[in-house]
């Protein structure tokens, strides 16, 4: 039933230690041999605007990291007047940038 709507490699691995918690279930009645607890395992395979949508997101996800971290690092030290530190990135247009940055 689950490759009829489109899902591959299924997998069921029955468990045969559940017979023990089902035979309480209903003591005497048999239940334990009619029903069994398993894992079904299955993949559904992606299309292919799952595969775009997911790179272009993951794609996006790493510009934005990239540009966070460089936003945190000049927040550190845009503030202060170019005189008490020389050496660090320029915060705007008004000041050149620093060769280091």
């Amino acid at each position: 039933m689950l490759e009829d709507i489109g899902f591959v490699r299924v997998a069921i691995k029955l468990k045969d230690e559940s017979r023990e918690y089902i035979q309480h279930w209903m003591p005497g009645s048999g239940a334990e041999d009619y029903v069994v607890a398993a894992e079904v395992i299955a993949k559904k395979p992606s299309t292919l605007t799952c595969t775009v949508y997911n790179a272009f997101k993951f794609i996006g996800d790493l510009a934005y990291d990239a540009w966070l971290a460089q936003a945190r690092h000049h927040a550190l030290h845009t503030d202060a007047p170019r005189d008490e530190e020389p050496g660090v990135c320029a915060p705007g247009p008004a000041r050149a940038p620093v060769s280091q940055c």
